[in-house]
């Protein structure tokens, strides 16, 4: 066997260890595999009781991850149902048992199953469809249904055996991509000749691999300085000739109601309304018995209605709805005075009986009922009048935000599409995919949100896919006007100042020239810091890909990777690894990072704080080191053994690297952090936040 040189030796090794970093997959099955790993933990803890059907439940657990694994990487569609019947046999024998962590075990495995027997379908479905329609002898007809099946079989059949087999993050993203490709194409013929067949399978996909990405929860009390309301307002109302004087009493109630139209709740409130009936005497002569009274007195009327007025919202992606209703207490104050000239009449009447008292006691008694019937009535009309004025200004002011008709948001220059609102007495519920606005290629989760998620913390919890987010925003933003006049970005770091803002330790200067470059490289070696350092990037022609990997690390894939970085000192004289030189520029197709944070809430000594480290840096295949000393257009590639060398050593500087950022302008207004989550392997993370502020106008600035 011959033997390799030193050379050569470092050389594979360096090529290995390119594909040795690849972060790796969370495998689709993960939120399963973890729950049995859960129990099995729970078994072997010090002190646990012993399990008496330990090894029976090891047998079943060992033959379910196998036979989840097998689906993985089987090739026909036909043996992806066989596998899926197997798991859904399995999930039926775990309903007989009443043990609390198999009934949490199969709700996680009928969340991983249920979408995926749902794709099955669809597309056992649509080719059933194409095959079973009638010979035609029509060349171009029959092509078009050969290439549904083709596409079924092959573009799409072989994007989900790539994603479900998929070992590293980078291979997962790949046929993330491809699946994309897949339902975009779905999606176009379906918006031009829809087809129910295609309509359902891309409904099934979606169902899948692009979940929403946001679920937002804030409890009553989080919203309540925002939606509680008086709905009295104290004054003079001028309607029909009348004049009714209106005192807001006391705020009776506000609560959540549950609804799955939208974000329902209710204000109540105590008013009194005072209305003189001016016209009353001419009501009296009206009435046939009334009108022997009214020529011998003159009768006044004012009504008073203690009522309570409950107003209902309902808060939909459409806009706003208001429904008023009306507890009502009326009475009424009567007086009458003496006509004049009517003496005789009030004196006969008297000796039948019917004095003053007696007679206004009887008009007021059959005018109350009348009364009580009109104020009813006309609160009735005029709390609709002015609701319908309420919702139209309201919803002028939301359609700032609601897309009416889209069921989406916008704000600034984000997009929540597939936008749900609902709500239920304890809290409000929003979710979408949150998205960057008027951009193309934008995406949503690839996974569901974990079971632990299922129950929102106190305060505002917003439960975040971060890979899909980020990924939109990313693509997003280097569409937008600003980032598409930028071709590199020169990043100075200075000297950190203990809690200081990021942007105080950073000097970011856009499409520098690379003599301007290598003076801020000759300047930042002149200040004798490791701190300070002066690198360029090139902006990437296809945007950066986000994920969590199988640790809860994000991933940051990269592509068309270009950085400078300065040569360190002792080796710009050139030597073993290279010509003299100034500057290293280091290219790629893709390079992978891989990071580890957490954010720390604010404290009476500290702000919020973004705490982490690079875990890995895997230039990928294909990095190349250039090697640039005063003029970038005579840059010099290193040599293959040169350039493992150098890309050893940035590695070794970027992986381990600490990360400490305060977020000191990170302003929510009214609210405070309380916690972040470890990011999960199913790429979720949960922001939790409470309210510091009773202001309605709290929020993020």
């Amino acid at each position: 066997m011959r033997r390799l040189g030193v050379g050569r030796w470092i050389l594979a090794m360096g090529m290995m260890g390119g594909s040795l970093g690849a972060a790796p997959a969370a495998p689709s099955y993960y939120a399963v595999d973890q729950k049995i790993g859960t129990i099995r933990e729970a078994w072997t803890k010090p002190g646990a009781v012993a399990q008496p059907n330990a090894q029976g439940w090891n047998a079943f657990f060992d033959a379910l991850l196998g036979e989840l694994k097998n689906y993985s990487v089987l090739p026909s569609e036909n043996d992806r149902l066989a596998s899926l019947n197997s798991v859904y046999q399995i999930s039926v024998a775990l309903k007989g048992t009443t043990w609390p962590p198999a009934a949490e075990l199969r709700e996680e495995l009928r969340a991983w199953l249920r979408p995926r027997v749902r794709l099955a379908w669809a597309e056992r479905k649509l080719v059933d469809r194409v095959k079973g329609l009638p010979q035609v002898p029509d060349a171009g007809v029959q092509q078009n249904r050969e290439r549904w099946v083709k596409f079924v079989g092959n573009d799409l059949g072989d994007a989900l055996r790539q994603y479900e087999g998929a070992i590293t993050v980078s291979q997962r993203q790949l046929a993330l991509k491809h699946l994309y490709t897949a339902l975009n194409s779905l999606q176009a013929n379906n918006a031009s000749r829809p087809w129910v067949p295609s309509v359902e399978l891309q409904a099934a996909l979606n169902d899948l691999y692009n979940v929403p990405n946001l679920d937002l929860s804030a409890d009553a009390s989080t919203v309540a300085p925002a939606l509680s309301a008086d709905v009295v307002e104290s004054g003079p109302i001028y309607r029909k000739g009348y004049v009714t004087q209106v005192t807001a009493g006391q705020k009776t109630g506000f609560g959540l109601l549950s609804s799955d139209e939208g974000i329902a709740f209710y204000n109540s409130q105590l008013a009194t309304s005072v209305t003189p009936i001016t016209d009353f005497q001419n009501q009296v002569q009206q009435d046939r018995r009334g009108r022997r009274a009214a020529n011998l007195y003159y009768f006044t009327a004012t009504s008073v209605d203690n009522s309570q007025i409950t107003v209902t919202a309902v808060l939909t992606p459409n806009g706003l709805r208001l429904g008023p209703e009306y507890q009502h207490n009326v009475s009424a104050l009567f007086s009458s005075f003496k006509q004049q000239g009517k003496g005789l009449g009030r004196f006969v009447a008297s000796l039948l009986g019917f004095n003053q008292a007696k007679i206004q006691q009887q008009v007021a008694q059959g005018a109350i009922g009348k009364i009580a019937e009109n104020v009813a009535r006309e609160a009735a009309e005029l709390g609709g009048e002015r609701t319908a004025q309420a919702e139209a200004q309201k919803n002028a002011q939301l359609a700032q935000y609601l897309l009416f008709g889209r069921n989406a948001a916008a704000l600034r220059n984000l997009l929540i599409t597939g936008l749900t609102l609902r709500s239920r007495p304890e809290n409000v519920l929003l979710g979408g995919r949150l998205q960057w606005l008027n951009a193309s290629d934008q995406v949503g989760g690839d996974a569901p949100q974990p079971a632990k998620f299922a129950t929102p913390d106190a305060g505002v919890s917003a439960d975040l896919h971060l890979g899909s987010i980020l990924t939109s925003l990313s693509r997003g933003y280097l569409q937008s006007e600003p980032a598409r006049s930028v071709n590199n970005l020169m990043i100075i770091t200075k000297k950190p100042v203990p809690n200081a803002p990021p942007a105080e330790g950073v000097v970011v200067k856009r499409d520098s020239d690379f003599a301007t470059y290598l003076k801020a490289v000759n300047d930042a070696r002149a200040a004798a810091d490791p701190n300070v350092m002066a690198i360029r990037v090139k902006k990437p022609t296809t945007p950066p890909d986000f994920a969590a990997d199988a640790r809860g690390y994000l991933v940051a894939l990269v592509h068309d990777f270009q950085i400078e970085v300065p040569v360190p000192p002792e080796m710009t004289k050139g030597g073993l690894f290279g010509p003299p030189a100034q500057v290293y520029r280091i290219t790629s197709p893709q390079a992978e990072f891989v990071i580890s944070f957490q954010v720390t809430p604010e404290s009476q000594t500290s702000p919020v704080r973004l705490a982490g480290k690079i875990e890995g840096f895997d230039p990928g295949p294909g990095a190349r080191i250039l090697t640039i000393n005063d003029d970038e257009a005579k840059a010099t590639a290193l040599s293959p053994l040169a350039s493992v060398a150098v890309m050893s050593g940035v590695r070794n500087k970027l992986q381990g690297r600490p990360i400490d950022v305060p977020l000191s302008n990170l302003k929510l207004q009214g609210f405070a952090i309380r916690e972040v989550s470890p990011l999960e392997p199913s790429g979720w993370i949960r922001v939790n936040l409470i309210r510091t502020s009773a202001s309605p106008a709290a929020g993020v600035r």
